[in-house]
């Protein structure tokens, strides 16, 4: 009989243990992960203080253009779902505009609506039809213009990434689902004062009723368990070897199947990598977050979550995580995270949690005699970065994966930023062409 072993079980091992063993039902499936059992989820985890439910990861939520991943998703929740109508702005000059941006328009002075529709189709008008942005600066001016670019676009994603955007590649804003692409019709009426709706596949979304986003991971992870999936906590990998065709993880477990979704330095760390992939994973980039959470004695206001460019506040983004289900939250009460990007291989400011609060305040979002608790939750691996060259580094590093047998996947380890959604369609993709050894 086969044995499949999967190295982390965070959201991506789950679903590949799940769709494994379905496709596969007699195959062994062993699950080594790092973490402790009450500490599992990865960036899917949740915790419960003082009777409010926090995403500890920050604000995950579930759609998907794929209906049939989507399904299956929904499917592992059961009755525990709800489902939403997106509420989602960005704070903009004191101005709560829809999101996103282009299609909130309609939210500003008419003369700034002028400036932005001007702006863009400048833009649009000067592009030649071979047009090819090298870099995500030149993307966001040439696909929004100028003023878009400038009064939103650049601040904010300088925040997320931490780093000037002529530095990050263009490429991965064209992967479908993971930004909205502007629809000019849209973008003129937005900006004549007539509403639109814009990443119309994330306009509904569902969210767990009960147990914040680790419901979901908890779901997937009861049915994997269900089905004979074994699952190992509190074990860290440190060596993989591949011992006459089978493998040999930590000199004790034995698999003829490896599949990683441990971010990919961590993998390299415990193989014998040649110095050409070592120096190649040592060029990925990555952002940690920070996730700093507030149990606050008001109720929230009629909003998801809210981007914020203003370069003089530390977190780019905050969510309402009490509006996610109304069981995160006491009646009359609610919860409310932040985000924070920390670049690669630093920590977090002693004083983040009070430079937060101090941004909140300022911006009117909260009151120090709001707050019931506050609490930080530190996330090493948050976002990875597509630096310019990046498809020849995850080039290098995947044609070694393969000439090793290796096959690694999941947004650390494929390297790319995925949602829920893309990651699990992912995961089917993988099934469908792995062929299992008998």
């Amino acid at each position: 009989m086969s044995k499949i072993i999967i190295l982390g079980g965070g959201w991506t091992g789950v679903s590949a243990a799940l769709e494994f063993k379905a496709r596969f039902p007699s195959v062994d499936i062993l699950v080594i992960e790092s973490s402790l059992y009450s500490k599992r989820g990865g960036l899917l985890r949740s915790e419960v203080v003082q009777n409010h439910i926090f995403d500890v990861g920050g604000s995950h939520i579930i759609f998907s253009r794929n209906s049939e991943v989507l399904s299956k998703i929904l499917a592992l929740l059961g009755g525990n779902l709800i489902k939403n109508t997106r509420k989602s702005f960005i704070l903009f000059n004191g101005i709560f505009v829809p999101y996103p941006f282009e299609n909130g328009l309609y939210m500003l002075p008419t003369e700034d609506r002028a400036d932005a529709l001007i702006s863009f189709l400048e833009a649009w008008m000067s592009r030649s039809p071979k047009w090819e942005p090298k870099t995500l600066k030149e993307w966001i001016y040439g696909f929004f213009g100028k003023w878009i670019a400038e009064k939103y676009l650049v601040p904010y994603n300088e925040k997320i990434w931490s780093k000037p955007l002529d530095q990050l590649d263009a490429d991965w804003v064209y992967t479908p689902g993971r930004l909205p692409i502007a629809d000019w019709k849209a973008i003129v009426k937005s900006s004549i004062g007539i509403p639109t709706i814009g990443y119309v596949e994330q306009s509904i979304f569902y969210y767990p009723r009960k147990g914040g986003i680790q419901a979901l991971y908890d779901a997937a992870l009861e049915k994997a368990m269900s089905t004979g999936v074994d699952f190992l906590w509190s074990e860290r990998v440190t060596t993989v070897k591949n011992d006459g065709g089978e493998w040999l993880i930590n000199d004790r477990y034995r698999g003829d199947l490896l599949i990683s979704t441990i971010p990919l330095p961590e993998l390299v760390k415990v193989t014998e990598a040649p110095e050409e992939v070592i120096k190649a994973i040592d060029s990925l980039d990555y952002n940690s977050v920070a996730v700093v959470g507030f149990a606050l004695n008001k109720p929230a206001p009629d909003q998801h979550w809210i981007y914020v460019p203003q370069k003089d506040l530390v977190f780019h983004r905050y969510a309402w995580i009490s509006n996610y289900s109304p069981y995160n939250a006491p009646k009359g009460q609610s919860t409310l995270i932040a985000e924070v990007s920390i670049p690669k291989g630093k920590m977090p400011s002693p004083r983040l949690t009070e430079e937060v609060l101090n941004g909140l305040e300022k911006i009117g979002i909260l009151e120090k005699r709001n707050i019931i608790s506050a609490i930080i939750w530190f996330n090493k691996y948050g976002y990875p970065i597509y630096t310019i060259g990046h498809r020849n580094v995850r080039e290098i590093i995947q044609n070694w994966l393969k000439e090793t047998g290796i096959y690694s996947l999941g947004r650390w380890g494929a390297w790319h930023y995925w949602n829920i959604d893309k990651i699990y369609e992912e995961v089917i993709k993988l099934v469908d062409k792995v062929p299992l050894p008998k």
